[in-house]
């Protein structure tokens, strides 16, 4: 893989004791949002960009390296902590494979440089009305990235908790944790909560109970933890499209292409006067068709 990466002080200044924490999850979920309230708890003047709910700010991946704010442990003491801010598999403006391809690239170059990979934070936005087709794609990429044996270093984290407004966001978390995140959580995924009103306490909450299990880890152990796409690409070396992630996107595009080349075909003999297809387009609402 080429290494675009290569750009970011992050990893041309990486260090063996660098402990990552990638912040992964889809596009309006608040990724960007959680790292400037933790930036705000440390006094960092620095700010990530951030978009509207449904517009990506974050194509390319950033980084940030916090100094300073591991002295009250033992072992890690004086490590740095690198926050990476990750684009979501539904991005504005990049397709899902070069999605792909930025991910597995930074995170083949951090695993090149022996950094530690702390922890991954998944956010999801609760406010969200119905875990939709897009949540369900961004989570089961994300999947495929960590692979089960990497799951106890995941906090997936709820955000978003101040737009209640009668709702039941409570409930929407219990179908989370029961359903959607089940077997997540069944290989030891924890669950944690943005508390409104608490953004910046309960941001540094995640992050330190993250910095606590490295400090109760050997850093070798912790070292030797890695996702599932970075042993594919660098310990049993494989392609990018050879990988679990990358067989899963292309499964996903080419049922997608089988899909609209159906629509096509649907379309033209609905033109031609069909009226079964025309009835099926009416029933799927894609255009109003008479006879």
């Amino acid at each position: 893989m080429s290494k675009n990466t290569s750009v970011d002080p992050a990893l041309t200044d990486a260090r063996e004791t660098d402990i990552v924490i990638p912040i992964m999850g889809a596009t309006g979920a608040g990724k960007s949002s959680f790292i400037n309230t933790l930036l705000d708890h440390f006094g960092i003047k620095k700010r990530f960009k951030v978009g509207e709910d449904l517009v990506s700010c974050t194509s390319q991946l950033e980084s940030i390296v916090i100094e300073g704010q591991t002295n009250n442990w033992k072992r890690i003491r004086g490590h740095r902590i690198v926050i990476v801010d990750t684009p979501g598999f539904d991005d504005t403006y990049a397709g899902d494979f070069e999605i792909l391809q930025r991910i597995a690239q930074w995170l083949e170059e951090s695993y090149r440089k022996k950094t530690v990979l702390g922890g991954v934070i998944y956010l999801h936005d609760i406010s969200q009305d119905r875990f939709s087709g897009t949540a369900r794609r961004n989570l089961e990429m994300f999947n495929h990235l960590c692979g089960d044996p990497a799951l106890d270093k995941v906090v997936l984290v709820t955000s978003k908790w101040g737009r209640a407004f009668e709702r039941d966001f409570e409930k929407r978390e219990g179908e989370l944790k029961s359903k959607h995140w089940k077997a997540m959580v069944d290989n030891k995924a924890r669950v944690e909560r943005l508390v409104a009103g608490q953004e910046q306490a309960s941001a540094w909450g995640i992050v330190h109970s993250i910095l606590d299990t490295v400090e109760t880890q050997a850093i070798q152990q912790s070292r030797s933890e890695t996702l599932q796409i970075q042993k594919e690409l660098i310990n049993r070396p494989k392609f990018l499209a050879q990988t679990h992630a990358g067989r899963e996107l292309r499964t996903e595009l080419q049922q997608m292409l089988e899909a609209q080349i159906q629509m096509l075909v649907l379309e033209a003999d609905a033109v031609a006067g069909s009226a079964e297809a025309q009835a099926l387009l009416r029933t799927a609402g894609l255009v109003s068709w008479t006879l």
